[in-house]
């Protein structure tokens, strides 16, 4: 049986606009896909949604996903966070991810 692959467009540091391919459930979250093929260092936390790095926003598309209460807490705390924001880490990689678009925040 062949894993259907999925694609999604993110924007980064640089302004420049990526695709990352995945499959379903390849990794636990959207930080840890990106952050295994395509960043050196990111997710300070690791994954908890307690430190605010990899902190999203959505510019196309829509996660059903819920927040919890640690992801609301942690982005309330960050300056330039909107209702479109979103912590990578605690964004399970699943189809529903296909075609979406969003823009990694500066972290300084």
């Amino acid at each position: 049986m062949v894993s259907e692959r999925y694609v999604l467009t993110y924007i980064n540091e640089f302004d420049e606009e990526c695709k990352a391919q995945f499959e379903t459930n390849e990794y636990h979250s959207l930080m840890e896909l990106l952050f295994d093929k395509y960043f050196e260092d990111w997710g300070d936390c690791k994954g908890r949604a307690w430190c605010g790095t990899c902190h999203i926003q959505i510019l196309e598309g829509h996660l059903s996903e819920s927040m919890d209460a640690d992801e609301r807490n942690t982005l309330s705390k960050i300056s330039d966070a909107s209702e479109k924001s979103r912590l990578a880490c605690q964004i399970p990689v699943n189809a529903k991810l296909h075609n979406l678009v969003f823009k990694i925040m500066d972290r300084t």
